[in-house]
């Protein structure tokens, strides 16, 4: 080491010792009760001088001592000194004067929101959020609307932490009278902040002139409606007129009918709406959110509209079975493979027949490969051959595996029968060795994909290793 180099970690020592020093002698000066008021404050005024100083280190020890120094004058006295320090030492401050707590700190605070430098904005508005209270909400909410980026966020984020007892009342209260994008930023604090109180208001500004303000209030109807304004919330569904609306609010009533505990009510409040309306545009979205809930109920009603002479309303029929969270319609749309001329239908109903040919985890083995090979003996194209063998991937049987392999000398099929057996031999490699082995080996040998190569070898050393 050479003589500058032990030289500079001398001084770093000797700064780092006389720093402690320092730190112990402002401390003791501060938090004493015996220590006059002349030398509280000719120790506030080190800390402040550290504060304005190019000292890193000295800075670090007077931010640490900010945190500790007791009483509401300390906090006046610092918060009087913000701005004329650097804009580090500004970022540095408004974090401490955070977490004193000390809310006398709140008129320099919301000055530092103003700050030429975006640092120091975004540094007073992340305090904001832990010294402000229900007169910061028009603040934090306006810059929301008016920025952009890390100020954005941190005007958003202390909006949703404000506490204090009328905040949420506060947010509430300003949303009618509210310009559009202070508005939509309110009607997202309200789902932030998850205030049941403003279902109400939201029902309401649902219907806004404002595209976004609709669709925002759409969006957090989700998260703070209850079951109870169903009634509402499908009647508002009925009522809108822009097909965007319209898919919000599909999304919103779906989402609060999940929450009644009983599944067999949950569409009950869409199936009395749906009785008495006759437009088709309305009606197809009722139905689509019928099979989005998935409850039992409904299914008669779907099945009627298969029925349907409106070729929209059987679209949507055979979608919403096709989607459906149980195996119960797949009869349904096996007969519509098989009767319907439209090709849409046949496609989405045989696309909605093989998933749910795998949600019966119950079903026999000898069955459930009947009915995929059904599905490919009804698929009319490659296209929807490839379905099938898509479908039939996610059986982990044997009589699944060799379904698949028969279709890897199909060179129109090759490449999803090279997924299907690999992805099946995952799960029949331990019971069925020998069968496995035979079906990856063909793999290897024809495959193009060196990925698939390389599972499938795997799996066969995994045969080996047993």
């Amino acid at each position: 080491m050479n003589r500058v180099h032990k030289s500079k970690v001398a001084q770093v020592r000797v700064r780092m010792v006389l720093t402690s020093v320092i730190y112990a002698v402002i401390s003791c000066a501060i938090v004493s009760t015996a220590i006059s008021e002349e030398g509280r404050n000719e120790a506030i005024d080190i800390v402040i001088n550290a504060l304005k100083g190019e000292d890193e280190s000295m800075q670090s020890m007077a931010i640490a001592l900010v945190r500790e120094m007791p009483g509401p004058e300390v906090t006046k006295i610092l918060a009087k000194e913000l701005p004329n320090l650097s804009v580090r030492g500004q970022m540095q401050l408004l974090s401490a004067l955070a977490d004193r707590g000390d809310r006398i700190a709140l008129p320099a605070v919301i000055t530092a929101t103003k700050a030429k430098d975006e640092s120091v904005r975004v540094a007073a508005l992340k305090a904001l959020g832990d010294l402000g209270d229900s007169s910061s909400v028009g603040l934090l909410a306006g810059t929301a609307a008016a920025t952009r980026g890390a100020e954005q966020k941190m005007a958003r984020g202390s909006l949703y932490r404000l506490r204090g007892p009328k905040v949420d009342e506060t947010v509430l209260a300003a949303i009618p009278s509210a310009a559009g994008k202070v508005k939509v930023e309110l009607i997202r604090g309200t789902g932030e902040r998850n205030i049941a109180a403003g279902v109400e208001i939201l029902l309401k500004t649902a219907q806004d002139k404002e595209a976004r303000v609709r669709r925002e209030s759409l969006r957090v109807l989700k998260t703070i409606a209850e079951p109870k304004y169903l009634p509402a919330l499908v009647k508002l569904l009925v009522e809108v007129q822009s097909t965007v609306d319209r898919r919000e609010a599909e999304k919103t009533v779906t989402v609060v009918a999940h929450k009644i505990n009983d599944k067999s009510k949950q569409a009950e409040a869409v199936l009395a709406a749906l009785s008495s309306v006759e437009d088709v545009t309305i009606r197809c979205s009722l139905l689509r959110v019928l099979g989005k809930i998935g409850d039992k109920s409904a299914l008669g009603v779907l099945r009627e509209g298969l029925k349907d002479k409106n070729d929209t309303v059987k679209e949507t029929c055979i979608r919403a079975l096709a989607d459906w969270p149980t195996a119960e319609p797949v009869v349904d749309l096996l007969k519509v493979v098989q009767t319907t001329e439209n090709k849409i239908h046949r496609v989405l109903a045989l696309r909605g027949y093989v998933r749910l040919i795998g949600l019966e985890s119950n079903r026999p083995a000898e069955e459930a490969i009947g009915m995929y090979k059904q599905a490919m003996s009804l698929a009319s194209d490659t296209s929807e051959k490839k379905m099938v063998l898509s479908g039939l991937a996610n059986v982990k049987l044997l009589a699944a595996l060799q379904m698949a392999a028969s279709y890897l000398a199909d060179k129109s099929l090759q490449q999803e029968a090279e997924v299907a057996v690999v992805k099946i031999a995952e799960a029949t490699v331990g019971s069925n060795p020998a069968e496995s082995n035979a079906a990856l080996q063909k793999v290897i040998q024809i495959s193009k994909n060196e990925f698939l190569r390389e599972q499938a070898q795997k799996l066969i050393s995994q045969i080996k290793d047993e």
